[in-house]
């Protein structure tokens, strides 16, 4: 009991420091120069590689607080996301890399109590672009070629503290509090073609704070059949440009529910629905000079095959498909809907007597709107460790 409260001390006070490294190093896509940025998925590996679809059974994932009550023992989860990824657009073509750490979670219970704490840090919006510009302007009644670059880095991260509590053996439900902080810092440089004239540099730092709330319930609708079902709101997002109070943005409401079959000892299949009401911010984002937004959905279909049952993270084979709707407009005029779709493959084992675990995950992922699109693939790692 005492190292499981060190434990939950230790990742609360670890899971801020996660946020920087996180927005330092990700060259995200180019989407998310539009709204608030590209939504992150609070996945541990083995939900990722199953497309997301085991997300809310899963007490190492954020996505429901219910699903604590799943972890067996105290544990600590860090996941990694290596990004190869290639750009196309009518302004040409490029590939980027890029790395991220978008989940950090610790979960556990009490021994013969039903209540069991989780905290975790997961990405909640991503924001990283460079992108320039090349153009011919008039600087005294003579033509000057000039560069503008544009370069932003941070979004947003989402601190959860949840508690799941068991309903007798098959069912449990939990409730899980979210803080939502982070910034951007954009950059806006000119470089002139003619050295006469003296490049210049503005740098601007937007800083964002919100708090949200999310209820689930987990459960046996039958003996392979499992359920779940999660909501949240998250309020609004208060905005500061510098130490000036730049007003609020509505954040959404979400509902999930997901089904969990096992039609034979060997074989897991799950499925996910997601729904944001992404549109409330619509309205704040065209009064700040942002593309507009619209509700969004997400449909993930996965399974796993084990070779014994008895143990299950022995080498697992894991597949999953994913679609969903991105909600910040983007595009030719900054009105199409992007959209991406996914598949993704994975393994893992465990090892030191079980306390101790690796997972792989690896997923192609394409996302389009109008005439831009990206094709990506991402190598997903995590570490487990049980005390």
């Amino acid at each position: 009991m005492r190292r499981s409260l060190l434990l939950f001390a230790l990742s609360a006070a670890i899971a801020p420091a996660v946020i920087a490294p996180a927005a330092a190093l990700a060259q995200s896509s180019q989407l998310s120069v539009s709204g608030l940025g590209i939504p992150g998925r609070g996945l541990s590996v083995r939900s990722w590689a199953l497309g997301g679809s085991a997300a809310i059974f899963d007490g190492e994932s954020s996505l429901n607080p219910a699903a604590l009550a799943s972890v067996p023992m105290t544990t600590a989860t860090l996941t990694s996301v290596e990004d190869f990824r290639s750009i196309e657009s009518p302004a040409g073509d490029a590939s980027t890399r890029s790395v991220l750490f978008p989940q950090f979670a610790v979960a556990g219970g009490f021994r013969d109590r039903p209540i069991f704490l989780g905290v975790n840090y997961s990405s909640y919006m991503v924001r990283d672009y460079t992108f320039g510009l090349v153009d011919t302007i008039v600087l005294r009644d003579a033509p000057v070629e000039v560069g503008d670059t544009f370069s932003s880095r941070g979004g947003l991260g989402d601190i959860q503290f949840g508690v799941g509590y068991r309903l007798g053996t098959k069912w449990s439900a939990g409730v899980g509090v979210h803080f939502i902080t982070g910034s951007n810092r954009l950059t806006v440089g000119r470089g002139f073609g003619d050295s006469s004239y003296v490049g210049t540099s503005q740098r601007v730092e937007t800083s964002y704070s919100g708090a949200g709330i999310s209820v689930g319930v987990m459960g046996q609708l039958a003996r392979s059949l499992g359920f779940a079902a999660v909501a949240r709101t998250d309020g609004h997002l208060n905005v500061h440009r510098g130490d000036v109070d730049d007003g609020s943005v509505d954040l959404p409401y979400s509902f999930a529910a997901g089904l969990g079959w096992q039609p034979m000892p060997k074989l897991q299949l799950n499925s996910q629905v997601r729904a944001s009401t992404w549109s409330g911010a619509n309205s704040d984002l065209l009064a700040r000079g942002e593309a507009g937004a619209k509700n969004t959905i997400e449909a993930s279909f996965g399974g796993e095959f084990v070779s014994d049952p008895r143990r299950p993270y022995r080498r697992p084979i894991r597949f999953g498909v994913r679609y969903a709707t991105l909600p910040f407009l983007f595009g030719d005029a900054a009105n199409d809907q992007p959209h991406e779709v996914s598949v993704s493959i994975g393994s893992g084992t465990r090892f030191a007597e079980g306390r101790a675990g690796f997972d792989l995950a690896l997923e192609r992922l394409s996302r389009s709107a109008g005439s831009f699109s990206e094709r990506a693939w991402l190598l997903v790692a995590g570490v487990t460790v049980r005390p």
